[in-house]
């Protein structure tokens, strides 16, 4: 035989050794070892996220309805809980420190976005909700998001919220009505610096 037919032999030779030994260490092992663990569990978190807001914030201590009580944050794919959208409170939050996001009605109070503007809230809403299937769902997401907030139409934690499957109909009566108080209010405003400018 050949140099490499016989280097080729001892090779396979040491390879086969070495296999058997590794068996033999196995079979030493699997009969000397302690039984079995039990298959380790995974750890849950009990505790509610929101038991900290909760506390103070009774009105919530069901905790959230609708939409947002059973939806997954696209983000992290957890549940979405209270600090999700309002931010994490600093140690001086129960002193009245303005440091969560706190969301308005800017149709009805325009003040109510002197602190949090249009802008922020609305932020917080578009890190879940995408553009495109909100313009899907309805074009005026598109001509309201820079003028209005969110929560001037949505409610964050009802039971059930007011623009889910509402009929064409009430959609052109939603219009209708927030363009005549809109309508109201300049003529109001205009009426009020016609009589000031008058002598």
């Amino acid at each position: 035989m050949g140099d490499l037919t016989m280097d080729f032999l001892r090779l396979m030779l040491m390879a086969a050794m070495l296999l058997t030994s590794l068996q033999g260490q196995a079979a030493d092992v699997a009969t000397n070892a302690p039984a079995a663990l039990p298959a380790t569990h995974e750890v849950e978190f009990l505790r509610s996220p929101d038991k900290a807001c909760t506390d103070c914030h009774k009105e919530q201590s069901e905790g959230m309805h609708g939409k947002h009580g059973q939806a997954t944050n696209p983000n992290n794919l957890a549940p979405v809980t209270c600090t999700n959208c309002h931010g994490q409170p600093s140690p001086q939050h129960r002193e009245g420190v303005k440091d969560v996001m706190r969301f308005s009605d800017s149709f009805n109070n325009k003040q109510s976005t002197e602190s949090y503007p249009i802008a922020e809230q609305n932020g917080v809403c578009m890190s879940c909700h995408e553009p495109k299937p909100l313009r899907e769902a309805l074009w005026a997401h598109d001509v309201h998001a820079t003028r209005l907030t969110c929560t001037s139409c949505h409610a964050l934690h009802p039971t059930k919220e007011p623009m889910a499957g509402i009929p064409e109909k009430s959609r052109i009566k939603l219009c209708v009505d927030c363009h005549s108080k809109q309508h109201e209010a300049k003529a109001t405003a205009q009426q009020a610096s016609v009589s000031k400018e008058a002598p």
